[in-house]
């Protein structure tokens, strides 16, 4: 542990000494913004609606999940769902500065082995900016009761391309390896990295996920346009933090009956106590657990 904690300070006294020498050339990019007909993007038939739920689960250390993963998360969940074991856990990173300022910017970017997601979310659709597209490009609504309008754009590449391991980038590395490979992204962002210099590598969480099969008398209907649902188990060490999440997929077309199905569920979550206090997304609580709350 001290072995990393070394790494990750080391990897952000480079990070802080390259952003600075990269700043004037990143200011110089500039934005391509277009909102026009964004909200018309996310109300196409065939775009996704994602709902969420933060399960209140007891306790859990990661070295202790196998044995209370049936009893904490399936057996707690059975009444809405039916919860499959877990799959090999992926590990993840988030960059930002203790600012924020990436977030700031409605920007969230994630590095994972094998591909970097950019997506621009926020509250309304005309406060994006259209991503371009690289290896892949989505838009998609995501629902805690309030909605997130985001669009993410992927880069996916080789194991030998770019190493995700702490020690072996840094940001002002990320910032290069994206330019390379998708120039036009990298434009875009170029004006939010530049203003964020401090960008850090906050620590690497452990996230794990299973398949569900949802309960509920619509779901069967549903599944058959396309429906899907499944279970997060995030921690975040070398902290005490963890989360778990319930989560299902739907299409735009079938929105009225999938919003019936998150009001239905939500109501029985909470009335059996399930619904955690912190509603807050997976990408809140990965900063909330290494950054401490944004204030």
């Amino acid at each position: 542990m001290r072995t990393v904690t070394r790494t990750l300070f080391a990897a952000l006294v480079a990070t802080s000494a390259l952003a600075a020498a990269a700043a004037p050339a990143l200011a110089q990019a500039a934005p391509v913004v277009s909102t026009s007909g964004l909200a018309a993007a996310f109300a196409r038939p065939d775009q996704t609606v994602e709902y969420h739920f933060m399960i209140a689960v007891p306790a859990m250390k990661e070295a202790d999940l196998a044995a209370v993963y049936d009893k904490a998360v399936v057996a707690a969940l059975a009444p809405v769902a039916e919860v499959g074991a877990l799959k090999k856990p992926k590990p993840g990173i988030y960059v930002d500065s203790r600012g924020h300022d990436l977030e700031k910017k409605n920007l969230i970017v994630r590095v994972r082995q094998g591909q970097i997601t950019v997506k621009a979310r926020a509250s309304a659709p005309d406060a994006l900016l259209d991503l371009a597209p690289c290896s892949a490009k989505k838009y998609e609504m995501d629902w805690f009761g309030t909605p997130d309008y985001s669009i993410s754009s992927d880069i996916k590449f080789k194991d030998e391309e770019f190493d995700v391991k702490p020690a072996a980038w840094t940001p002002p590395k990320l910032w290069a390896f994206i330019g390379a490979k998708c120039p036009d992204l990298m434009r875009q962002i170029g004006p939010a990295v530049a203003a964020a210099p401090a960008v850090e590598i906050p620590g690497v969480a452990t996230m794990y996920s299973a398949d569900a099969k949802l309960k509920h008398a619509a779901a069967a209907d549903l599944a058959k346009a396309g429906l899907e649902a499944g279970v997060a188990v995030w921690f975040f060490p070398p902290t005490d933090k963890a989360l778990v999440e319930l989560a299902f997929t739907g299409r735009v077309a079938d929105r009225a009956a999938s919003d019936r199905m998150y009001g239905d569920i939500r109501a029985e979550l909470s009335k059996a106590g399930l619904l955690a206090a912190d509603q807050s997304s997976k990408t809140q609580q990965y900063f909330a657990a290494y950054f401490g709350k944004a204030k």
